[in-house]
């Protein structure tokens, strides 16, 4: 019985930063394979790949087994929804015309099994903390830097894109490790109601008290916390570490991580 609607997001399918990236890919598509009996809907909260560009004619080579496992389930009905994230922002009409699959290119406030959503990656939010960040928001989001870029052959995008993403992961990763920034992966070590999207959550519940629950990826932490009465604000962590996701069956909202040898 098809009864559950579940979230995901930040695998980065073909990062670097993967040690055996085919085994992220299939450990994922197990989840999608283990999870389809009883799903109606399935959303992808961005950065489900690490790169992603559509050009009019071409698409990131890869990722068959995931496309292939998404493309029966929507064949069987199931809703599929992608977000776009910041490693995967420019998304057009090929997995909606191939796949059947949503397209959400911001953040959504949606109606599913009785509560109201609002879901989004996190970037958007993420923007606000400093002018660099708006500055790269802006000019990944615009068609016209959009458009120059297309006309840019891939031999040379894709590698650079890639590149940078490795770089940007790496340089993160330092400065966790010298306290510059909360660390993603041990999140004892600092305040999660001080987490940002935590503080957008409850400001977002101020403004919007008809919403119930605030879902994000982004940060690559696993959290949950309650809100002011029944609301929750999640983090759905990502497939890097924690192979995570959450469920919602009308009733429980769950946070949940993917066990390899069930």
């Amino acid at each position: 019985m098809r009864s559950k609607v579940y979230f995901t997001s930040d695998a980065h399918l073909g990062s670097g930063y993967h040690a055996y990236p085919l085994g992220v890919e299939r450990r994922l598509v197990r989840w999608l394979e283990h999870i389809r009996p009883s799903a109606q809907a399935v959303y992808f909260l961005g950065d489900m790949f690490d790169y992603w560009f559509e050009y009019r004619t071409v698409v990131p080579r890869g990722y068959v087994r995931f496309l292939g496992q998404i493309a029966q389930m929507s064949d069987e009905g199931i809703e599929i929804h992608f977000f776009a994230g910041n490693h995967d922002v420019w998304f057009s009409d090929y997995l909606t015309q191939e796949i059947g699959a949503v397209i959400h290119h911001r953040s959504e406030v949606v109606q599913i099994l009785g509560k109201t959503f609002r879901l989004a990656h996190g970037d958007e939010e993420y923007c606000s903390l400093a002018w660099k960040d708006r500055l790269i928001y802006r000019i990944f989001r615009s068609p016209a830097c959009r458009l120059l870029y297309s006309a840019i052959h891939p031999r040379w995008t894709v590698g650079l894109a890639m590149a940078w993403s490795l770089k940007s992961r790496r340089e993160g990763l330092r400065k966790q490790t010298l306290g510059r920034i909360p660390h993603a992966y041990h999140n004892e070590y600092f305040d999660l109601e001080q987490e940002h999207l935590v503080l957008e959550a409850k400001r977002y519940a101020q403004e919007r008290p008809e919403i119930d629950y605030f879902l994000f990826g982004h940060r690559h932490l696993m959290l949950d916390l309650s809100l002011r009465g029944d609301r929750r604000v999640m983090i759905l962590g990502d497939w890097l570490h924690y192979n995570s996701y959450a469920s919602w069956d009308g009733q429980q909202l769950l946070l949940e991580q993917w066990e390899i040898e069930q």
